[in-house]
Order: structure tokens, then sequence, then C-alpha cells
């Protein structure tokens, strides 16, 4: 009787399916898994290297403040300047937006406003630039209305240093000065103390209208800080 090689070859098909079916089934999940870690991986380097290339934010330029205009020169004879600081009959400081810097080379001015009524005080002595010594000297010229001057005698260089006293008082006190800010009541008040005497204790009874500044040097070279500052009254 011939052998059944039906029966054979059913036995021998059956699990040849069943292991292409699975094995089918399994290499697909594995090509989907490959399939989805290549996709994420290929989103993620992409956006690694669009963050890598992109440039910088732009910096806006700093934009520095513009320098002060440098005023012309003035000449004036020794005589006029007293007049030219108390009167100011030609109102030139009054219509300036600096004060005088008055260079007078002979030194002449130094003794001759002494005997005028006006608070002179000299750089180069360190009692009278004591900040209390300052603080009244500026003080009585703006209630009484008087010219307030800082001699630096023969030398120009001291006046970053006359700047530092200044600010010794207020640390403004420098600025409010160049600018004419100092004759507001509001700055006038930073400057009186409780115990100043009645006079000073109502800056609304100061008078301003008559107040000035100056600096007065030998020296006749005049710095741009300077220039930058006042405007320059050469006496001769």
């Amino acid at each position: 009787m011939p052998p059944k090689k039906t029966s054979t070859t059913k036995m021998a098909a059956k699990p040849t399916t069943k292991v292409a079916a699975t094995g089918g089934a399994k290499g697909a999940g594995a090509a989907k898994g490959a399939g989805a870690a290549r996709g994420a991986g290929t989103v993620k380097g992409g956006g690694a290297a669009k963050g890598d290339n992109a440039p910088p934010p732009a910096s806006k330029p700093v934009e520095e403040p513009p320098k002060p205009v440098r005023l012309p020169e003035i000449e004036m004879s020794i005589k006029s300047i007293p007049d030219f600081l108390l009167s100011d009959k030609d109102e030139i400081i009054k219509k300036s937006p600096r004060w005088p810097y008055i260079v007078n080379p002979s030194g002449v001015l130094s003794t001759f406003i002494k005997y005028r009524n006006v608070n002179v005080l000299r750089v180069m002595d360190q009692h009278e630039m004591e900040a209390e010594m300052i603080r009244k000297a500026l003080l009585g010229a703006l209630r009484y209305g008087k010219p307030f001057v800082i001699d630096l005698e023969d030398s120009g260089d001291l006046f970053k240093a006359m700047i530092t006293f200044l600010n010794n008082i207020l640390p403004d006190l420098s600025e409010l000065l160049f600018t004419k800010k100092v004759m507001e009541e509001e700055n006038i008040d930073k400057l009186i103390r409780k115990n100043d005497d009645e006079d000073y204790q109502r800056s609304i009874a100061f008078q301003t209208d008559s107040f000035s500044f100056a600096v007065l040097t030998k020296k006749i070279e005049v710095s741009d800080d300077v220039k930058e500052k006042m405007f320059v009254v050469r006496a001769e």
C-alpha cells in the first residue's frame, strides 16, 4: 500500500504558513518602530540644526548724548568785570545758559573783587574749600543776590577739584550750579539746614534774580571740559 503523501504535505505546509505569518507580522512591527524612531530622530535633529544656525538678535547701537555747544569767548577790560558780575547791565550773564569763566593772567581781579560785594572762595585754601564754608558762601549769595566766585588762582587744573569740593555738599551740586538750576526753590531747600539763621529758612525770600556764579583763574589755557560747562571771558 503506498504511503500517504497528502498528510505529510499538510503537516509540513502548516507550520511553514504559521511561521511566515508570524514572522511577517513581527517584521512589519519592527519596521514601523524603526520608521517612527527615524522620524523622531529626523525632527529632533532638524530642530537642533535650525537653532544652531539661527542668527543672533541684532543689538541696537548705543546713542551718545550730544556734547554741549561751546560758546564764543568774550574780551573785556579788567575795570568792567566787577560791574559785569554785580549788575550785568548788558544782561550777558542772564541771557547765557552758562556762567562765566574769567581768565585774568595778571591776577589783579583776585584782589580787586575782594573789596566788592562778592562772596569769594579760593580753591587753594583748604579751610575755604570745606563743605560748610562753600555751602554758606553759596547760600548767602543766593539769599542776598550776590555773585559767588571761586578763584582757581594760577592753576586751571584745579577745576575738577573744585567740582569735587562742590559735590561734597550735595552729590549733584556742581551740575545744579553749572546749569543754573541751583536757583530753583526746591534746590535751594536742599542747601538749607535747620540750624541756619532765620533769614535763610525760607527759599521763597531768596533774591536769585541778581545771583551769579563765576570762576576766576590766571591760567591762559582753557580746557575743553571748562568750555563745555562755562563761557570764557578774557580780562586783560
